[in-house]
């Protein structure tokens, strides 16, 4: 993911977070434990292979740049997978690198995470849009081929196994 569509991700952030201000929150509250965004079969086996590469990523860093970014990435696959575990990712950035680069951009999404909107908000355009940057972001080409090259790896091992 580049700067540029972490910058862009992190404004979207800034202003639905400003928009729940502002909604209030109703009855309807989106369990902890379940998807914040909804994604249907192909988009969620592209993101179940891209939060398996970040898992290999996590396993080889040495608590630097690249573990935040894995952390980070791991945040926005968790948006589509498990609210609960989005929330641990983003709150274990605040904790680990307090000042680091997704820093801001983390301390919204547990804003917006811990907000309690309406699960019919998330339906609103602005939602929408931000589903969808995160999707392209998360589901770059190049993610993308490192991701079919995992997948590759792991049938290939799958194929040797008894």
């Amino acid at each position: 993911m580049n700067g540029r569509t972490v910058a862009h991700s992190s404004l979207w952030v800034l202003l639905i977070s400003g928009f729940l201000g502002c909604a209030g929150a109703g009855p309807f509250v989106t369990l902890p434990s379940s998807a914040f965004f909804e994604t249907d079969v192909k988009e969620r086996e592209a993101l179940q292979v891209v939060g398996r590469t970040q898992e290999a990523r996590r396993a080889n860093c040495q608590q630097n740049a690249s573990c935040e970014e894995v952390t980070y990435l791991r945040g926005l696959v968790a948006l589509f997978e498990n609210r609960e575990d989005a929330i641990h990712a983003f709150q274990e950035l605040r904790t680990t690198v307090p000042n680091g680069r997704y820093a801001a951009s983390s301390t919204r999404w547990l804003t917006l995470l811990q907000g309690g909107q309406p699960a019919s908000v998330r339906h609103e355009p602005l939602f929408m849009q931000l589903r969808q940057e995160i999707l392209h972001g998360l589901l770059d080409p190049d993610t993308l081929a490192a991701s079919r090259k995992l997948k590759e790896q792991e049938r290939r091992i799958a194929e040797v196994r008894p």
